[in-house]
């Protein structure tokens, strides 16, 4: 049987006897203790079970147990999860725009304003709607990680220090960000960033020191370097299986949409406070942090500049129609978000609940919402 015809197969069966038990299945890569799905997918299954009555009933699975991350996105279209994360970068050609937006990761480096901002554009924009529909998903919600910093087996202070080094990057603008500074980008997924460390295919790791925790670095990291490198937002936090989404009433869907409102606040509180914890037991261990030298601040602004172009050029390249005219879109509604979390009380998950509620999702019409 043909790859596509067998997971076709698989879908209608696991559809079929998920039906008859009122259970759909949840997927995400990262290991159920992560930020990312403690509260977003784990509480959120239990909420939404709670609120629909059990009509919406979830089994989580995480670690990449149901779906590895390459296959995210079609495992989620045929129906093998009803609803999934997927970082976008594993799906390029499938999601240009997504990774148009996504690779613009160092215009504003504000986790909270930019989940917030990828979750209203991933929503609303007719450039993102119709990239969804194309890939057979409904988009639900965004999220963003915490800041990305070099955390590395070596010391890594100033911009000599990191040329020639061997950076474990998630690709697109980091990896040409890597270039820009002479060191050597290497393209492995997060679950690797351990290895590549303790056995020296990688001098750093570029992601969210959570990771010094949640992916256990804090063994092999000996120095970290303060200087943000953007922060990961490409892709989707929660997107459902097309016909899932049209198969629940519109009730069920507006509880879906609280609850990822409540669940986009919490996880950004969620995972600061797990990067504080890792950084600190880190440093307990001899982890010594570095500020980045004036060079290396200098080469990412200059990297910043010249960049904008290469992501135009690239979505171009992929038949994004316009590319120039969404970054602007994108760029006004990160503004906007700039502007309406000033003030906010980032600590109080029911505040920043409800903005995302009355700012975003309850301009949303849950019985017309993803159903053409």
């Amino acid at each position: 049987m043909k790859k596509s015809a067998l997971m076709t197969a698989l879908a209608v069966s696991l559809t079929g006897t998920m039906a008859s038990a009122a259970q759909y299945n949840a997927n995400h890569f990262f290991a159920e203790r992560h930020s990312m799905v403690r509260g977003p997918y784990g509480e959120f299954a239990k909420k939404v079970a709670e609120d629909t009555n059990g009509e919406v009933t979830f089994k989580v699975f995480s670690a990449g147990s149901l779906l590895p991350p390459a296959s995210s996105l079609g495992g989620l279209r045929d129906g093998i999860a009803q609803v999934s994360y997927h970082a976008g970068t594993y799906t390029p050609a499938e999601l240009p725009v997504a990774n148009l937006i996504g690779n613009m990761a160092f215009y504003n480096t504000d986790p909270l304003v930019m989940a917030f901002a990828s979750t209203e554009f991933g929503l609303t924009h007719p450039a993102a709607l119709t990239e969804w529909k194309k890939n057979g998903i409904v988009f639900g919600g965004g999220y963003s990680t915490s800041e990305y910093h070099m955390q590395c087996n070596t010391k890594v202070e100033t911009l000599a220090d990191v040329q020639g080094k061997k950076l474990r990057m998630p690709g697109g603008a980091w990896s040409r960000f890597a270039e820009h500074i002479g060191a050597l980008p290497v393209s492995i997924p997060s679950s690797e960033m351990y290895s590549g460390l303790d056995v020296g295919v990688l001098d750093c790791a570029v992601a969210a020191a959570d990771a010094l925790d949640s992916f256990s670095l804090k063994d092999v990291v000996t120095a970290m370097n303060t200087l943000t490198v953007g922060n990961y937002y490409a892709g989707f936090e929660w997107a459902y299986n097309a016909d899932f989404w049209k198969s629940i009433s519109p009730e069920n869907r507006k509880v879906l949409f609280d609850q990822m409102a409540y669940y986009l606040a919490e996880h950004r509180i969620e995972f600061d406070a797990d990067v504080e914890k890792a950084v600190s037991a880190a440093k307990e261990k001899g982890m010594v942090v570095y500020e980045p030298d004036q060079a290396l601040q200098d080469a990412l602004a200059e990297f910043v500049k010249k960049d904008e172009a290469t992501l135009i050029a690239t979505a171009e390249d992929r038949g994004v129609e316009n590319p120039a005219a969404i970054l602007a879109d994108f760029k006004q509604t990160i503004d906007r978000w700039d502007a309406l979390l000033e003030g906010i009380d980032r600590q109080n998950v029911d505040v920043l609940a409800e903005l995302a509620r009355t700012e975003i999702y309850d301009k949303l019409d849950p019985a017309t919402y993803g159903t053409d």
